[in-house]
Protein backbone atom coordinates (compact mmCIF):
# COMPACT_ATOMS: atom_id res chain seq x y z
CA UNK A 1 0.00 0.00 0.00
CA UNK A 2 2.77 2.30 0.75
CA UNK A 3 4.40 1.85 -2.34
CA UNK A 4 1.08 2.31 -4.06
CA UNK A 5 0.59 5.41 -2.52
CA UNK A 6 4.27 6.68 -2.96
CA UNK A 7 3.73 5.30 -7.00
CA UNK A 8 0.43 7.64 -7.17
CA UNK A 9 2.33 10.42 -5.49
CA UNK A 10 4.80 10.45 -7.73
CA UNK A 11 2.85 10.12 -10.89
CA UNK A 12 0.92 13.61 -9.49
CA UNK A 13 3.84 15.10 -8.90
CA UNK A 14 5.22 14.06 -12.97
CA UNK A 15 1.62 15.18 -14.43
CA UNK A 16 1.66 18.86 -12.41
CA UNK A 17 4.72 19.32 -13.68
CA UNK A 18 4.13 18.63 -17.18
CA UNK A 19 0.82 20.61 -17.11
CA UNK A 20 3.44 23.45 -15.62
CA UNK A 21 6.16 23.17 -18.55
CA UNK A 22 3.47 23.09 -20.75
CA UNK A 23 1.18 26.00 -19.62
CA UNK A 24 3.11 28.10 -17.45
CA UNK A 25 0.24 29.09 -15.08
CA UNK A 26 1.78 31.75 -13.51
CA UNK A 27 4.08 33.56 -15.70
CA UNK A 28 3.06 37.07 -14.38
CA UNK A 29 2.80 40.62 -15.37
CA UNK A 30 5.30 42.00 -17.63
CA UNK A 31 6.52 45.10 -18.57
CA UNK A 32 3.33 47.25 -19.20
CA UNK A 33 3.99 49.33 -22.40
CA UNK A 34 4.76 52.80 -21.98
CA UNK A 35 4.73 54.30 -25.54
CA UNK A 36 1.91 55.18 -27.81
CA UNK A 37 -0.68 53.15 -27.57
CA UNK A 38 -2.78 50.75 -30.05
CA UNK A 39 -5.96 52.02 -31.92
CA UNK A 40 -8.54 49.83 -32.24
CA UNK A 41 -10.39 52.19 -34.86
CA UNK A 42 -7.00 52.09 -36.88
CA UNK A 43 -6.56 48.57 -36.77
CA UNK A 44 -9.84 47.90 -38.30
CA UNK A 45 -9.16 50.64 -40.71
CA UNK A 46 -6.04 48.59 -41.74
CA UNK A 47 -7.61 44.99 -41.81
CA UNK A 48 -10.77 47.05 -43.99
CA UNK A 49 -8.36 48.34 -46.69
CA UNK A 50 -6.36 45.50 -47.20
CA UNK A 51 -9.52 43.39 -47.54
CA UNK A 52 -10.80 46.20 -50.06
CA UNK A 53 -7.72 45.30 -52.63
CA UNK A 54 -9.50 41.76 -53.18
CA UNK A 55 -7.98 38.32 -53.11
CA UNK A 56 -4.27 37.87 -52.14
CA UNK A 57 -3.23 34.58 -53.09
CA UNK A 58 -1.38 34.75 -56.85
CA UNK A 59 1.79 37.20 -57.87
CA UNK A 60 -0.90 39.69 -59.03
CA UNK A 61 -2.70 39.76 -56.03
CA UNK A 62 0.69 39.80 -53.94
CA UNK A 63 2.02 42.42 -55.71
CA UNK A 64 -0.75 44.72 -55.18
CA UNK A 65 -0.98 44.63 -51.58
CA UNK A 66 3.11 44.94 -51.80
CA UNK A 67 2.50 48.15 -53.38
CA UNK A 68 -0.21 49.34 -50.73
CA UNK A 69 2.16 47.80 -47.64
CA UNK A 70 5.37 50.16 -48.70
CA UNK A 71 2.61 53.08 -49.30
CA UNK A 72 1.36 52.46 -45.87
CA UNK A 73 5.06 52.21 -44.60
CA UNK A 74 6.41 55.58 -46.50
CA UNK A 75 3.52 57.60 -44.72
CA UNK A 76 4.71 56.22 -41.35
CA UNK A 77 8.22 57.23 -41.70
CA UNK A 78 9.59 54.24 -42.89
CA UNK A 79 11.39 52.92 -46.03
CA UNK A 80 11.06 49.60 -46.44
CA UNK A 81 13.40 46.80 -47.51
CA UNK A 82 11.81 45.15 -50.53
CA UNK A 83 13.26 41.74 -50.50
CA UNK A 84 12.53 39.45 -54.35
CA UNK A 85 12.79 36.28 -54.58
CA UNK A 86 11.41 33.68 -57.51
CA UNK A 87 8.59 31.17 -57.79
CA UNK A 88 8.44 29.66 -61.16
CA UNK A 89 7.85 32.62 -63.28
CA UNK A 90 6.47 34.90 -61.12
CA UNK A 91 8.26 36.77 -58.64
CA UNK A 92 7.18 37.91 -55.27
CA UNK A 93 8.56 40.23 -52.59
CA UNK A 94 8.62 40.39 -48.32
CA UNK A 95 8.62 44.10 -47.28
CA UNK A 96 11.12 44.38 -44.41
CA UNK A 97 11.33 47.13 -41.58
CA UNK A 98 14.40 47.60 -39.48
CA UNK A 99 14.10 49.76 -36.19
CA UNK A 100 16.34 49.94 -33.39
CA UNK A 101 20.10 50.13 -33.49
CA UNK A 102 22.51 47.81 -35.34
CA UNK A 103 23.35 45.46 -32.76
CA UNK A 104 25.11 41.94 -33.76
CA UNK A 105 21.96 39.68 -33.15
CA UNK A 106 18.13 40.70 -33.52
CA UNK A 107 14.29 40.16 -32.88
CA UNK A 108 12.05 39.91 -35.92
CA UNK A 109 8.11 40.24 -35.82
CA UNK A 110 6.10 38.79 -38.44
CA UNK A 111 2.95 38.80 -40.09
CA UNK A 112 1.86 37.01 -43.80
CA UNK A 113 0.00 39.37 -46.11
CA UNK A 114 -1.26 36.83 -48.16
CA UNK A 115 -4.61 35.04 -48.03
CA UNK A 116 -5.96 31.65 -48.93
CA UNK A 117 -7.90 31.76 -52.21
CA UNK A 118 -10.62 33.62 -52.69
CA UNK A 119 -11.36 34.78 -49.39
CA UNK A 120 -11.01 37.80 -47.56
CA UNK A 121 -8.83 36.42 -44.92
CA UNK A 122 -9.47 38.96 -42.71
CA UNK A 123 -8.48 37.58 -38.97
CA UNK A 124 -6.10 34.95 -41.32
CA UNK A 125 -4.23 37.15 -41.76
CA UNK A 126 -5.11 41.08 -42.29
CA UNK A 127 -5.21 40.56 -38.48
CA UNK A 128 -1.73 40.47 -38.30
CA UNK A 129 -0.85 42.78 -40.71
CA UNK A 130 -2.86 45.56 -39.59
CA UNK A 131 -1.04 44.59 -35.99
CA UNK A 132 2.69 44.55 -37.65
CA UNK A 133 1.50 48.34 -39.58
CA UNK A 134 0.43 49.64 -35.75
CA UNK A 135 3.89 48.45 -34.31
CA UNK A 136 5.80 50.48 -37.08
CA UNK A 137 3.32 53.60 -36.31
CA UNK A 138 4.29 52.83 -32.33
CA UNK A 139 7.95 52.11 -32.13
CA UNK A 140 9.43 54.19 -35.04
CA UNK A 141 11.72 56.50 -32.33
CA UNK A 142 11.35 54.23 -29.65
CA UNK A 143 14.84 53.29 -28.32
CA UNK A 144 14.70 49.74 -28.32
CA UNK A 145 17.43 47.52 -26.72
CA UNK A 146 18.28 45.27 -30.41
CA UNK A 147 17.85 45.74 -33.81
CA UNK A 148 14.72 44.77 -35.16
CA UNK A 149 12.80 44.23 -38.11
CA UNK A 150 8.84 43.94 -38.62
CA UNK A 151 8.82 41.25 -41.78
CA UNK A 152 5.87 41.30 -44.03
CA UNK A 153 5.96 37.94 -45.53
CA UNK A 154 4.29 36.75 -48.93
CA UNK A 155 3.49 32.88 -49.63
CA UNK A 156 2.48 31.96 -46.05
CA UNK A 157 -0.51 29.83 -47.42
CA UNK A 158 1.77 28.19 -49.77
CA UNK A 159 3.92 26.95 -47.87
CA UNK A 160 5.71 29.18 -45.70
CA UNK A 161 7.63 30.65 -48.90
CA UNK A 162 8.60 34.23 -47.78
CA UNK A 163 9.66 33.46 -44.59
CA UNK A 164 12.14 30.46 -45.33
CA UNK A 165 14.00 32.84 -48.06
CA UNK A 166 14.26 35.51 -44.92
CA UNK A 167 14.99 32.98 -42.72
CA UNK A 168 17.92 31.38 -44.52
CA UNK A 169 19.32 35.15 -45.56
CA UNK A 170 19.76 35.54 -41.84
CA UNK A 171 23.61 34.40 -40.45
CA UNK A 172 23.40 31.51 -38.40
CA UNK A 173 22.93 32.71 -34.42
CA UNK A 174 21.61 36.48 -35.53
CA UNK A 175 18.03 36.41 -34.66
CA UNK A 176 17.65 36.25 -30.70
CA UNK A 177 13.74 35.68 -31.03
CA UNK A 178 11.23 35.65 -34.08
CA UNK A 179 7.57 35.97 -33.35
CA UNK A 180 4.64 34.97 -36.07
CA UNK A 181 1.37 37.33 -35.89
CA UNK A 182 -0.70 34.60 -37.11
CA UNK A 183 -4.58 35.37 -36.08
CA UNK A 184 -5.25 37.66 -33.73
CA UNK A 185 -8.80 38.98 -33.83
CA UNK A 186 -11.13 36.09 -33.00
CA UNK A 187 -12.06 36.21 -29.33
CA UNK A 188 -15.53 34.98 -28.48
CA UNK A 189 -16.40 31.31 -30.00
CA UNK A 190 -15.86 28.03 -28.63
CA UNK A 191 -12.33 27.03 -28.23
CA UNK A 192 -11.24 23.04 -29.40
CA UNK A 193 -7.69 21.83 -29.07
CA UNK A 194 -5.82 19.00 -31.09
CA UNK A 195 -5.45 16.84 -28.36
CA UNK A 196 -8.29 15.88 -25.81
CA UNK A 197 -6.24 15.86 -23.01
CA UNK A 198 -5.65 19.58 -23.37
CA UNK A 199 -9.15 20.56 -22.84
CA UNK A 200 -8.06 19.89 -19.02
CA UNK A 201 -5.60 22.68 -18.53
CA UNK A 202 -7.11 25.74 -20.75
CA UNK A 203 -11.11 27.20 -20.91
CA UNK A 204 -13.24 25.95 -23.37
CA UNK A 205 -14.26 29.50 -24.34
CA UNK A 206 -11.69 31.60 -26.70
CA UNK A 207 -12.03 34.65 -25.52
CA UNK A 208 -8.03 34.62 -24.50
CA UNK A 209 -5.00 35.11 -27.22
CA UNK A 210 -2.21 31.89 -27.32
CA UNK A 211 1.39 31.88 -27.00
CA UNK A 212 2.73 28.60 -29.10
CA UNK A 213 6.52 28.01 -28.92
CA UNK A 214 8.24 24.27 -27.93
CA UNK A 215 9.55 23.20 -25.23
CA UNK A 216 13.13 24.96 -26.01
CA UNK A 217 11.06 27.77 -26.76
CA UNK A 218 10.11 28.05 -23.39
CA UNK A 219 12.00 31.69 -22.57
CA UNK A 220 10.52 33.61 -25.44
CA UNK A 221 7.13 32.42 -24.61
CA UNK A 222 7.31 33.37 -20.94
CA UNK A 223 8.81 36.50 -21.69
CA UNK A 224 5.72 37.66 -24.04
CA UNK A 225 2.97 36.11 -22.21
CA UNK A 226 4.40 38.43 -19.47
CA UNK A 227 4.15 41.53 -21.53
CA UNK A 228 0.72 40.51 -23.31
CA UNK A 229 -0.66 39.99 -19.32
CA UNK A 230 1.01 43.26 -18.55
CA UNK A 231 -0.85 44.83 -21.38
CA UNK A 232 -4.46 43.60 -20.34
CA UNK A 233 -4.55 40.58 -22.79
CA UNK A 234 -6.32 37.85 -21.74
CA UNK A 235 -3.29 35.71 -23.23
CA UNK A 236 -2.50 31.39 -22.15
CA UNK A 237 0.24 30.05 -23.56
CA UNK A 238 1.87 26.35 -24.66
CA UNK A 239 4.96 24.85 -25.05
CA UNK A 240 4.77 21.17 -26.80
CA UNK A 241 6.59 19.08 -29.52
CA UNK A 242 6.64 20.66 -32.75
CA UNK A 243 4.38 17.32 -33.69
CA UNK A 244 2.01 19.04 -31.95
CA UNK A 245 -1.19 19.09 -34.67
CA UNK A 246 -0.86 23.04 -35.39
CA UNK A 247 1.43 24.00 -33.43
CA UNK A 248 4.36 24.95 -36.69
CA UNK A 249 1.72 26.00 -38.88
CA UNK A 250 2.95 29.72 -39.40
CA UNK A 251 5.82 31.68 -40.19
CA UNK A 252 7.74 31.17 -36.86
CA UNK A 253 8.17 27.17 -38.31
CA UNK A 254 10.63 28.75 -40.61
CA UNK A 255 12.88 30.17 -38.25
CA UNK A 256 13.14 27.06 -36.32
CA UNK A 257 14.38 25.12 -39.43
CA UNK A 258 16.49 28.17 -39.26
CA UNK A 259 17.82 27.38 -35.75
CA UNK A 260 16.11 30.11 -33.94
CA UNK A 261 13.94 30.31 -31.23
CA UNK A 262 10.83 31.38 -32.14
CA UNK A 263 7.14 31.72 -31.67
CA UNK A 264 3.40 32.09 -32.96
CA UNK A 265 1.56 34.75 -30.97
CA UNK A 266 -2.21 33.57 -32.29
CA UNK A 267 -6.17 33.19 -31.95
CA UNK A 268 -5.43 29.27 -32.69
CA UNK A 269 -7.33 29.65 -36.07
CA UNK A 270 -9.11 26.56 -36.79
CA UNK A 271 -8.89 25.74 -33.36
CA UNK A 272 -11.50 28.54 -32.87
CA UNK A 273 -12.57 30.33 -35.83
CA UNK A 274 -14.98 28.52 -37.86
CA UNK A 275 -14.78 31.01 -40.38
CA UNK A 276 -11.23 29.99 -40.95
CA UNK A 277 -10.72 29.99 -45.24
CA UNK A 278 -13.91 30.76 -45.96
CA UNK A 279 -15.89 33.82 -47.02
CA UNK A 280 -17.09 34.97 -44.15
CA UNK A 281 -13.68 35.59 -42.83
CA UNK A 282 -14.56 39.68 -42.87
CA UNK A 283 -13.89 42.52 -41.22
CA UNK A 284 -16.64 43.07 -39.15
CA UNK A 285 -16.21 39.66 -37.34
CA UNK A 286 -12.73 40.63 -35.17
CA UNK A 287 -12.74 41.95 -32.02
CA UNK A 288 -10.24 44.79 -32.46
CA UNK A 289 -10.54 46.18 -28.97
CA UNK A 290 -8.74 43.11 -27.79
CA UNK A 291 -6.47 43.27 -30.68
CA UNK A 292 -5.19 46.47 -29.67
CA UNK A 293 -4.37 45.32 -26.32
CA UNK A 294 -2.29 42.56 -28.03
CA UNK A 295 -0.34 44.81 -29.99
CA UNK A 296 0.35 46.97 -26.92
CA UNK A 297 1.93 44.05 -25.44
CA UNK A 298 4.24 43.20 -28.47
CA UNK A 299 5.32 46.08 -28.46
CA UNK A 300 5.96 45.67 -24.31
CA UNK A 301 7.85 43.03 -25.16
CA UNK A 302 9.79 44.07 -28.09
CA UNK A 303 11.24 47.50 -26.19
CA UNK A 304 12.35 44.96 -23.11
CA UNK A 305 14.13 42.43 -24.92
CA UNK A 306 17.39 41.93 -23.51
CA UNK A 307 20.58 42.30 -24.94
Amino acid sequence: MKIALALAALLAVLLLGAVWLVTQPFAGAGHHWQGTAADAKRLEDLVRALVALGPREGAAGQAKVAVWLRTQLIALGHVPLVQYYARGRDDYRNLLVALGPQTPQRIVISAHYDARGPYPGADDDASGVAALLELARMLRGVPLPLHTELAFYSNEESGMEGSEFHARGIPAGEVRAMISLEMLGCFHEPQKFPLPMLQLVYPSYGDYIVVVGRFEDWPLVRSLKRALDGAGARVRSIDAPESTPGIGDSDHSSFWRAGARAAMLTDTAWYRNPRYHTAADTPDTLDYAQMAKVVDGVAAWASQVPR
